[in-house]
């Protein structure tokens, strides 16, 4: 039996696990896509849910929730 290096952190592995975008051979710790940091994630993620960027909105959030409440007593 041929034994792999996780492509991740170098451990040898007797069965590997392979990532289906990547193609990399992974041990079970590092087996999912965001464990490995997958190249292809960003890619994926765009086309499966369109290439929207997070963008908030002014107010929203804990620096603005703190100001908001610190505001109004000082």
């Amino acid at each position: 039996m041929e034994q792999f290096d996780c492509a991740y952190c170098g451990e040898t592995q007797d069965l590997p696990f392979e990532c289906s975008y990547c193609n990399d051979k992974f041990c079970a710790e590092h087996r999912l896509p965001e464990s490995h940091r997958c190249v292809k994630l960003f890619q994926i993620r765009s086309k499966k849910f369109g290439e929207k960027k997070i963008q908030r909105t002014k107010g929203i959030g804990r620096q603005s929730f703190i100001k908001r409440i610190f505001g109004k007593f000082g």
